[in-house]
């Protein structure tokens, strides 16, 4: 980091999400001609980083806040020669465990590194990178652009789409997001995450978390889709929708049929919402923004058309939200709804590399060509073909998560990164192929339904409990949440039904409790206890009614005569939120639900500068995660003092 000073800036609102919340890396592998020596491949890197300040850009603290410093060149490209009996795939793992274990996550670090592997006349370019730097989707321009220089051009706008030059950078992104007139569109994006949450369907599936005898179970499943340029733009003549419209549908719409829910929340990212391409915005790292997508009858097409309807609409507000105001506003709507908010699925989509008006200028080839289906049969587009395998992750953030992206200008793979407990590996073959059903259809003209789809791939609904319910566009399992009553100190015995006399003519979710003799067991403590479980996804939602046996009767959303906070409490809240203990849902008294203790706040602080914050606001600060995680170092069992978040560089 020699040489000029360096040019500071805040980090994005998507970067901060990145660094404290979803903690990623991105890391890729590019064969280089052989014999590339270190200087040649220095050139490269440095070609790169003058168009993307991103690739030369470190995090520090700086007068107590954490910001980027743009340098004037990244991290050195270092020579790693591949072992003899090794690979090349080998190789760059081993560089991300070294990455992971002293450069991710910590201030004064580049954020992204690059490496020259040898093997005798062979050589690649390796990269590994934080996912504050570098996404799936820029992943995709830069390899786009490394393409570029190899092939030495210089620059390479997209068919039909003026050059921009490079791009919204991060730093002049973090300093638009600053600028008073950005106040009012985040008011309309915050309206939008509010308008989201107050009707979101609840969590389509049973949250199943991390525990022993979990080999195996995430996997990632893809289907390879020659000639997918082709089909796309025939698709885009017959029917006038993008292609990631129908794709987004289908995948949602056949979910939605398996596990016979009305709805389900889907998280888009950044590329696809916006559906344009990535070149166009440079560096921002992605921000994914929870679309309720609901089920839309007998036609797909209807359904992709909605779907088109709601991304196009929604660009204006989408991305201009802080994330944490994401966290916000769903831990708000949870506590009031008593329903987990909590999204099942993710979806990517990176436009093609030759550019939408390509495709749509492509040559339509015959009305029924090779892959098209009738009523039933294969669906197979000639060569198409899924692989699977299982992966050595222990947890995951979605049941299924969709990418759509671009093998080469004429290859497209669809993945799904999947949790068997949710979606068995099986199962998601017959989604994929119902999503290549889907667009073959589109490809000649024609509408199918989910059902139709279902039918001819293989797709099952889900197996339901002998004490699952349905009501209200979801399923609810009674014996769960009679379980976790039973758990609770207290309590002997618990029921749960689904009885007439709820809001607008539906069922109302009755609990019932019979309490131990002495208890204090009051409805509000009965909610706040199954809130917690419903924050976490292992119930879905919380009884609308409580009744204790010949005790207190409500829906638990109050309790009378509550006992007012203790002097040190006041204080602790006063400082953390600055309006005092009044708000609801109590989102800034996770410092306290997490286990922390008044006394301990001052070391908790400190903690916190050491991130690059200060007191108050701990909601802007990290979510849930970190503050659980700097809670437990407080606690009097944890270790003395506690490890520094983030160590010096």
């Amino acid at each position: 980091m020699s040489g000029r000073a360096p040019a500071d800036a805040p980090l994005t609102r998507a970067q901060k999400f990145q660094w404290f919340l979803e903690k990623g890396l991105a890391e890729g592998l590019r064969p280089l001609p052989a014999g590339t020596d270190e200087a040649a491949a220095q050139r490269l890197v440095h070609a790169l980083e003058d168009r993307f300040e991103i690739l030369r850009t470190s995090l520090a603290v700086v007068d107590g806040e954490l910001r980027q410093l743009v340098h004037p060149s990244g991290s050195p490209v270092r020579v790693v020669d591949v072992a003899p009996d090794g690979t090349a795939e080998r190789s760059l793992a081993d560089l991300v465990r070294v990455f992971t274990a002293h450069t991710h996550g910590r201030v004064g670090r580049f954020l992204v590194q690059f490496h020259l592997l040898r093997s005798e006349d062979r050589r690649w370019l390796a990269v590994v990178a934080d996912n504050v730097a570098v996404d799936a989707g820029f992943h995709g321009v830069v390899d786009q652009q490394l393409t570029d220089l190899l092939h030495g051009r210089t620059d390479s706008p997209d068919a039909g789409v003026p050059h921009r030059g490079p791009g919204i950078q991060p730093a002049e992104q973090a300093r638009r997001e600053a600028d008073p007139g950005e106040d009012t569109e985040r008011t309309r994006a915050l309206d939008y995450l509010r308008r989201h949450f107050s009707h979101a369907p609840a969590r389509m599936h049973p949250h199943h978390p991390p525990g022993e005898g979990t080999a195996g179970r995430y996997y990632r499943s893809t289907l390879t889709l020659p000639g997918a340029d082709g089909l796309f733009a025939r698709g885009m003549a017959h029917t006038g929708l993008l292609p990631s419209a129908v794709v987004l549908a289908a995948f949602a719409q056949l979910l939605c049929l398996r596990a016979d829910t009305d709805a389900c929340t889907v998280n888009v990212s950044l590329d696809n919402r916006h559906n344009a391409d990535l070149r166009r915005v440079l560096c921002a790292t992605a921000q994914r923004t929870p679309v309720a997508l609901r089920r839309e009858g007998r036609s797909l097409l209807e359904a992709a058309a909605e779907v088109q309807r709601t991304l196009a609409e929604g660009h204006p507000a989408y991305g201009r939200y802080d994330p944490f105001d994401l966290i916000r506003e769903r831990v708000e709507a949870q506590h009031r709804r008593g329903v987990c908010l909590s999204t099942d699925l993710a979806f990517n989509f990176i436009p093609p590399p030759q550019g939408w008006r390509e495709l749509i200028e492509a040559e339509p080839g015959p009305t029924d060509g090779p892959g098209s289906t009738g009523g039933s049969g294969s669906t197979d587009w000639p060569g198409s073909r899924i692989s699977w395998a299982s992966t050595a992750e222990t947890s995951y953030e979605y049941g299924a998560s969709l990418s759509v992206r671009w093998a080469d200008p004429h290859t497209v793979r669809l993945s799904v990164h999947g949790d068997s407990r949710v979606l068995e590996p099986e199962q998601c073959a017959a989604l994929l192929r119902g999503v290549e059903l889907v667009l073959t259809r589109a490809a000649t003209g024609r509408d199918c339904s989910p059902d139709e789809v279902a039918s001819a791939v293989g797709l099952l609904r889900l197996p339901r409990g002998p004490r699952e319910r349905y009501s209200g566009g979801r399923w609810i399992d009674l014996r769960a949440i009679e379980d976790l009553l039973l758990a609770l100190p207290g309590v002997t015995a618990a029921g749960a039904s689904l009885e007439p006399g709820g809001a607008s003519g539906t069922p109302r979710l009755t609990a019932r409790v019979t309490a131990a003799d002495g208890s204090a067991l009051t409805p509000f403590d009965l909610r706040e206890e199954l809130l917690r479980a419903a924050h976490t996804g292992a119930i879905p939602v919380v009884p609308d009614w409580f009744e204790i046996d010949g005790g207190d009767v409500s829906d638990g959303r109050s309790l009378p005569g509550r006992p007012a906070a203790r002097a040190e409490e006041t204080a602790l809240l006063t400082a953390l939120s600055g309006t005092g203990p009044g708000r609801a849902p109590d989102l800034d008294l996770c410092y306290l639900r997490a286990g922390g203790r008044p006394e301990h706040y001052p070391r908790f602080a400190e903690l916190l500068r050491r991130l690059g914050y200060h007191p108050p606001g701990f909601a802007q600060v990290s979510g849930m995660a970190t503050l659980r995680s700097l809670a437990r170092e407080l606690r009097p069992s944890g270790r003395a003092g506690g490890r520094p978040a983030a160590p010096a560089g």
